[in-house]
């Protein structure tokens, strides 16, 4: 194959993985408005920064890329706060 052949292939591959990545973020919204509900039913705090950091160390180990999950997830956690 072509390097040009192969760079559209492999674009193409990215898009997708770009939609599903987009599909399980809103489906991770979804969740976390229903959390949400139930932590205001209940009195919960919605930040609890133990909680997060301990979920950022936990995916980091299982990424094998550094830095990524440190990177990403801060971001994806601070959205789902807003939305819960």
């Amino acid at each position: 194959m072509e390097d040009l052949d192969r760079l559209i292939v492999l674009r193409d591959n990215i898009q997708t993985i770009d939609k599903q990545l987009v599909n399980l973020l809103c489906e991770r919204i979804h969740f976390a408005k229903e959390i949400g509900e139930i932590k205001k039913k209940n009195g919960k705090p919605i930040y609890v920064p133990e909680v997060e950091k301990q979920k950022i160390e936990t995916l980091a180990k299982y990424c094998g890329t550094p830095g990524l999950v440190e990177t990403i997830w801060p971001v994806i956690m601070c959205y789902t706060r807003s939305v819960e």
